[in-house]
């Protein structure tokens, strides 16, 4: 929890010093929302497992492999709760993601292709056609503009004798 006001310390001086990581505001309190460890795969895992909060802050996003071990779009309460399984996919999760605007879908590459998740049903759908190799779209986030209406992602692309990160557009 983040307390009103952030600039009154806590254990130690907010700013650090020469021998002291900077400390937290008074008030501030963690709290663990994940427990994995009885799971077949336990822990967040992907390959890019940061965390995503729902606009709204309704809801913190994550990767995290399934029973079958495949990586899938989980979501949890900030305040505690069960997790939620987004995605039941065939193909993993294959790139950091991004939510929409307006919070109801999240941006994503999967087998190959940029893809969109409705988050309330769970269902997924290719945005891009299917590539492979270096011609399939990146690792990195795929990004939604502010009006939700088109995602931001990155590809190889050969040019010059080599192959360079280049953005690309996609709309909805």
């Amino acid at each position: 929890d983040v307390p009103d006001d952030v600039r009154v310390p806590g254990a130690g001086p907010l700013e650090g010093t020469e021998t002291r990581m900077p400390a937290p505001p008074r008030g501030t309190a963690q709290r663990r929302i994940t427990f994995t460890a009885d799971r077949p795969y336990p822990g967040l895992q992907g390959p890019r497992h940061w965390l995503r909060s729902a606009p709204d802050g309704s809801q913190i996003a994550f990767l995290m492999k399934d029973e079958r071990g495949i990586v899938q779009l989980w979501t949890a309460a900030p305040n505690g709760g069960p997790l939620r399984q987004v995605t039941r996919n065939a193909w993993g999760i294959a790139s950091a993601f991004s939510f929409s605007p307006d919070g109801t879908r999240v941006a994503h590459v999967m087998d190959g292709s940029v893809c969109v998740t409705d988050v309330a049903r769970g269902a997924t759908a290719r945005l891009t056609e299917r590539t492979a190799g270096g011609a399939a779209p990146r690792p990195e986030a795929c990004v939604f503009s502010p009006d939700g209406t088109r995602i931001a992602y990155v590809r190889r692309v050969p040019s010059g004798g080599g192959e360079w990160n280049q953005a690309f557009i996609v709309s909805l």
